[in-house]
């Protein structure tokens, strides 16, 4: 018998110690317990905690459990069997399964909701009961909520999932009851030129160039516009702008690429543009791309045409930071015979104008009278030679030049010698001005 008593001893202290080791656990409602009485088999019990708190044991009846230890219901059945029903009871007291105590799952997870507390819960078991996580959570943040002890309210520790899932299990914690994880999504948003914009998982290792390639790509629209990642500023209220090389990135080079963050906005700007307008061969709007200049925007708009070659070019430029335009005088002729005089880069929504040539008129004894181009330093005596020459009745001292005066209201005559200048006398010819009209009257002289 004492040997008995002895071994009987030591059992019952192996049983506490292992509950012990696993931390006071307090029985709650609902939780499903595994009595034993050594060598009573009879006597084992499965049961649950009923919702007044108690649960039923044989001989005994009634026992209140409800917060009590593991160990305490131990030693409350033993003493209680022992007053009369076994001699030296050995009674273990097991928790099949804790449904008292509960966390509470929200965000990207499969089952939202509660679930049941297990013995020696981390996070990411938690998550595992819970179905896994959606991958819009994969590579986000956790929010563990815990209930303050000794006053209201509650403290919020947020863990990076990552790097648990790296394998970093001292960022893994041990949960309490009553705690609340909310999984925040891990999401990025694509937005402007692009051809399927909108919000994306951010997987692991996304950077910007993955991102445009997720959402189809860039457009035509965009492939000279600015792109840009606009990303939250930690502990800051707004926004930081970080502006990216898209034309190094479309080109094969990664210049300019960098990894994503959670919330990042990837922007794509539509193309800056200018326009050409006036005779050219193909008048409208065009994609300003790296280093066009006036030279290069007039051959994309096919050229000059020969209604343009003599006329004025100006490059019309929005004032920053001021009202209206200021007009650009351009050196066309220069450009055109291969120098790159006057040639200059363009700015978003620059106006190269190409204005019409500007002309003058030959009337009278000429043999083709008509309107032609003001070129370049074009005196009476050239017109009259590119109008064909004087006819037989054309007089070299019979011509005038009308010319409207500086106030339009009216015109003046200039009368014009070319008989001294065919003599040499340089000096008696004129220069021509746009609209000038030559009349060539007849006569014998």
């Amino acid at each position: 018998m004492k040997h008995l008593i002895i071994i009987s001893l030591l059992f019952s202290f192996h049983v506490i110690a292992d509950y012990s080791s696993a931390g006071e656990y307090t029985v709650g409602i609902n939780d499903a317990l595994d009595i034993k009485v050594l060598d009573h088999e009879e006597l084992r019990t499965l049961t649950t905690v009923a919702a007044d708190g108690s649960i039923t044991f044989p001989y005994i009846g009634t026992v209140n459990v409800k917060n009590m230890t593991l160990s305490e219901i131990e030693e409350d059945i033993t003493k209680r069997l022992s007053e009369g029903y076994i001699k030296y009871p050995v009674v273990s007291v097991s928790l099949v399964k804790s449904m008292s105590r509960k966390i509470f799952l929200y965000g990207e997870v499969n089952k939202r909701g509660e679930i049941p507390l297990d013995e020696n819960m981390t996070l990411l078991r938690a998550l595992s009961a819970a179905g896994g996580v959606y991958p819009s959570g994969l590579y986000g943040k956790v929010n563990v909520r815990r209930k303050h002890k000794d006053k209201p309210g509650y403290t919020d520790t947020e863990i990076d999932l990552k790097s648990i899932l790296d394998g970093k299990g001292s960022d893994d914690i041990l949960l309490q009851p009553d705690d609340v994880l909310i999984v925040m999504g891990n999401k990025i948003f694509v937005h402007g030129e692009v051809g399927r914009p909108g919000e994306f998982v951010l997987e692991k290792d996304m950077t910007v160039v993955k991102a445009l390639s997720i959402a189809i790509g860039v457009t035509a629209n965009g492939l000279y516009g600015k792109v840009k990642v606009r990303r939250k500023q930690e502990g800051e209220p707004g926004y930081k702008d970080i502006p990216i090389d898209l034309k190094g990135m479309t080109e094969g080079s990664e210049t300019g690429d960098m990894p994503l963050q959670p919330d990042d906005e990837v922007i794509v700007e539509r193309n800056k543009t200018f326009f050409v307008h006036g005779e050219v061969g193909r008048p409208g709007e065009f994609v300003l791309e790296k280093n066009m200049t006036v030279v290069k925007a007039l051959s994309i708009a096919s050229g000059v045409t020969a209604n343009g070659l003599y006329g004025k070019v100006k490059v019309r430029r929005k004032q920053e930071g001021e009202p209206g335009y200021k007009d650009i005088p351009i050196d066309l002729k220069g450009m055109t015979e291969g120098s790159e005089t006057g040639d200059m880069p363009l700015q978003p929504d620059d106006e190269v104008i190409v204005e019409r040539n500007k002309t003058f008129f030959v009337y009278g004894e000429v043999n083709r009278p008509g309107q032609y181009v003001l070129e370049d330093n074009m005196t009476v005596f050239k017109a009259i030679t590119v109008a064909g020459g004087f006819t037989r009745w054309g007089s070299p001292n019979r011509v005038k030049v009308l010319r409207q005066t500086e106030d339009n209201t009216g015109l003046v005559t200039i009368k014009v010698k070319l008989k001294d200048v065919i003599k040499g006398d340089a000096g008696a010819d004129v220069l021509l001005k746009p609209g000038d009209t030559i009349v060539v009257s007849s006569g014998i002289f």
